[in-house]
């Protein structure tokens, strides 16, 4: 049986990540997540704090390019450079061990010389809402801003790295709204392609 690599990018709260975790169960292969954190710890020579408080968010374009000129003058890699390059490594690392499911972090992009099974989870806000305010224990207005801050920062994160637009159908080989099918269908349609 041929390595499966499947990458699932996901809108926050939209089950994404219990989909990834049910499905890597289902087709017994391994599940990375927040571990990708470790492992780009490690590589980086970065605080697991520093990395897991910067996961999936962008730097500040404007910052960025002053702290980039500086850079590009000192010849040394800015702390950002270093976490991306390290978490880049970490990523291939994973996927060249074995089958996996790896959420998020661009690594549909980052593998797609390997030709990982590429999906892209939503679900609506309501259930979204549902969602987010059941697991973090918040207000619906909190989970609500919470949501669209998120949403931002990984969509700002997956377009400056991945070269390429989050969310979009066309970047993906799949894409699943969890508010018309539940996560089972869902993990069906998907092993249909294995």
């Amino acid at each position: 049986m041929e390595k499966i690599i499947i990458t699932i990018g996901r809108q926050f709260g939209s089950g994404g990540r219990e989909l990834g975790k049910k499905l890597a169960e289902k087709i017994n292969i391994s599940y990375y997540d927040k571990e990708i954190i470790d492992v780009t710890a490690a590589k980086s020579g970065l605080s697991k704090e520093y990395i897991l408080q910067n996961d999936e968010t962008a730097t500040n374009s404007f910052l960025y390019s002053l702290v980039m000129g500086t850079r590009i003058l000192s010849g040394q890699k800015t702390v950002e450079e270093i976490k991306i390059d390290a978490q880049r490594e970490a990523i291939r690392e994973i996927a060249g061990q074995g089958g996996c499911v790896i959420i998020g972090r661009a690594a549909d992009y980052i593998l797609r010389d390997q030709n990982p099974f590429r999906i892209f989870i939503s679900a609506n806000e309501e259930d979204r809402v549902e969602r987010v305010c059941k697991r973090d224990h918040v207000s619906p207005d909190e989970a609500l801003k919470k949501i669209h801050k998120m949403d931002k920062m990984r969509a700002v994160y997956y377009n400056e790295y991945a070269d390429a637009e989050w969310g979009k159908a066309s970047n993906y080989d799949l894409c699943i709204n969890l508010t018309k099918i539940s996560v089972e269908k869902a993990i069906e349609m998907i092993r249909m392609n294995f």
